[in-house]
């Protein structure tokens, strides 16, 4: 027999990304250092970051939103694509700004947001938390400190056989 033509043409290297990102994410092994390994390996290709994505995770979620979670997990998906390319940035150590339509519509009411955000990936606190002090009145009492995790708060005692 003979073999068959492909219809498409290769696969776009977003397409190869999007399915390695949602293939570890589905597998439960996708962490930041996973996907800084996977960006990595693409950020000289020349990749379009900006892409429409096919593909969708297990749970119902697009590649961009699967990265927003993965990289910031207690982060709100409003803007997931501008979210998904300033981490892609982040990781890949991209110096030029990739635009998008999304970034252009929503830049001017997310400022406050690209800063925390930017401080969140690079681990500055310094100025987020410079931010906070600022906004407290000298008066206000310092926040109180939260508890650590202590997984035997609300444990209980086996019920059998009592020590006499």
């Amino acid at each position: 027999m003979a073999a068959r033509k492909p219809k498409r043409g290769p696969p776009s290297l977003f397409a190869l990304a999007e399915r390695q990102i949602v293939g570890l994410y589905d597998a439960g092994v996708m962490s930041p250092a996973v996907l800084h390994q996977v960006v990595a390996a693409f950020a000289e290709s020349g990749i379009d970051w900006n892409e429409k994505g096919a593909l969708k995770t297990v749970d119902g979620r697009s590649v961009q939103e699967a990265v927003v979670i993965v990289m910031m997990p207690g982060r709100a998906l409003r803007s997931a694509q501008k979210d998904f390319i300033s981490v892609v940035e982040h990781l890949a150590g991209a110096q030029a700004s990739v635009k998008s339509d999304v970034e252009e519509e929503t830049e001017a009411e997310s400022n406050e947001e690209d800063e925390d955000l930017l401080n969140q990936l690079g681990g500055n606190s310094s100025r987020s938390n410079s931010r906070a002090v600022k906004k407290r009145a000298p008066d206000e009492p310092k926040e109180a400190k939260r508890a650590a995790f202590n997984p035997l708060v609300g444990a209980r005692a086996l019920p059998g056989n009592a020590k006499r």
